[in-house]
């Protein structure tokens, strides 16, 4: 890629940053594959695999057998299956293979998908002639190498990873108005992550209506035909009460989700939604929760009326910088709602477009010095683990004191930041001052 030739030729700091980053990547992968190899029972538990592999296996093995796929206890949210039947169809074909084939090709599978996803915001940025991002992009690549989401969800061999990618050919798809391939990703994200779906927004909001009825339309068709070959492998009634389940299960994890509270546990933990945050600040009350849903509704309030000012009066002009600044609005948006929000992996992409747009100088420190906390705390973990030993890790090694996300939420102060410096942007972009 020329753009990281030219940073690498001319910035000193930068050969030092990406060398050090890539030599970190390279010692954090060799970890990670011993980790799924199962060479590190005390870190891996009894059986030594990723915590996430036993959810797919385990649902790919219920499905097959007619079981119910939905826990009638949420006590434990690491362990309970949130995916549609469909995907548990899907998820079948993983048991082809060994629970450590899985673990360890997955482990290797998801490096490839995010040199993938880095690629392609790449070629996006470039294809919309946006030239400051793309050098932004080059000069990040030292923190994408150490992001901690990434290296989080490897850890747990999440499928997140590859939702992202998804996600963002999506986005690229819907950019390009390829009709039937975005639909047929966007089939595929309501089968599994739904909240992904964050894209399809972007045609309705530029005035290209027609293309979002068609798209919606297709979607539809498309993953109609997922479940009806779901029905055809397992049978119409079985799907049909899993559905109903499914859609019970997901009211379900708002009410149940077992939250920290302060009283029980003397740190806020991983979840980093605002509903969570409130909880352990406030306690576990009805009012707590309805006062962090107000919250929330303040504020997205917001967005949702330039989203209705841009519907009343699309722009007449093709702006790039405005349809990427709804993107990135729409995937915050959809994860300041939720109520489980464990990282923001498409943060990694929306550093660089940010900084590209900053014009203050506070702002780009605030930007710079909030987000590299954020990317680095897979780094301090690691780092204190080597240092402190387990004298930092508690409850079951599923925590390490040292790291700074276990007392704050810099998940959601991420996308909080991120969110009110695309806003500012979109009321100018939508005004047509910039372009």
């Amino acid at each position: 890629m020329g753009a990281i030739s030219q940073a690498w030729s001319k910035s000193k700091w930068y050969r030092v940053a990406l060398t050090a980053a890539i030599l970190w990547f390279v010692l954090r992968f060799a970890v990670q594959v011993i980790y799924a190899s199962g060479m590190m029972p005390e870190l891996t538990g009894e059986d030594g695999l990723p915590m996430d592999i036993p959810v797919y296996l385990g649902a790919a093995q219920k499905f097959i057998e007619g079981q119910n796929l939905y826990p009638q206890d949420l006590s434990d949210s690491t362990f309970h299956y949130p995916y549609s039947p469909p995907f548990a169809m899907l998820s079948t074909f993983l048991l082809l293979f060994s629970p450590r084939v899985i673990a360890i090709g997955g482990t290797c599978l998801s490096v490839g998908i995010y040199a993938l996803l880095y690629w392609r915001w790449m070629k996006i940025f470039e294809r919309l002639s946006l030239p400051g991002v793309v050098e932004k992009m080059a000069y990040t690549l030292p923190v994408w190498l150490v992001f901690s989401a990434f290296w989080g969800l490897v850890a747990y061999l999440n499928i997140g990873i590859f939702v992202a990618l998804v996600a963002t050919l999506l986005v690229e798809g819907i950019l390009q108005e390829r009709l039937k391939w975005s639909a047929a990703l966007a089939a595929f994200l309501l089968a599994s992550k739904i909240m992904w779906l964050f894209p399809l927004g972007l045609p309705l909001l530029v005035g290209r209506r027609k293309f979002f009825l068609q798209l919606l339309g297709l979607t539809a068709l498309f993953y109609a035909g997922l479940v009806g070959v779901s029905m055809l492998v397992a049978g119409p009634g079985y799907i049909l009460q899993q559905y109903a389940d499914y859609v019970v299960h997901l009211q379900r994890i708002a009410s149940e989700f077992p939250w920290h509270v302060r009283d029980a546990i003397p740190f806020l933990g991983y979840n980093h939604s605002i509903k969570q945050v409130f909880v352990f600040l406030l306690g576990e009350h009805s009012w707590v929760l309805g006062l962090a849903t107000l919250v929330k509704i303040l504020i997205l309030l917001p967005f949702g009326l330039l989203c209705w000012r841009l519907l009343r009066t699309p722009p007449e002009q093709d702006f790039h910088t405005l349809k990427l600044t709804l993107v990135f609005c729409l995937y915050l948006a959809a994860f300041i709602w939720l109520d489980i929000v464990w990282e923001v992996l498409l943060g990694v992409a929306i550093f660089p477009f940010v900084l590209t747009n900053l014009d203050k100088t506070w702002q780009k420190w605030l930007a710079w010095g909030l987000f590299l906390v954020y990317a680095f705390v897979d780094l301090i973990q690691f780092l204190s683990y080597m240092i402190g030993g387990d004298s930092l890790v508690v409850m079951q090694g599923a925590y390490v004191l040292s790291d700074p996300s276990l007392h704050l939420p810099m998940t959601m102060l991420v996308i909080l930041m991120f969110y009110a410096f695309l806003l500012s942007s979109l009321r100018k972009t939508s005004d047509g001052k910039s372009a």
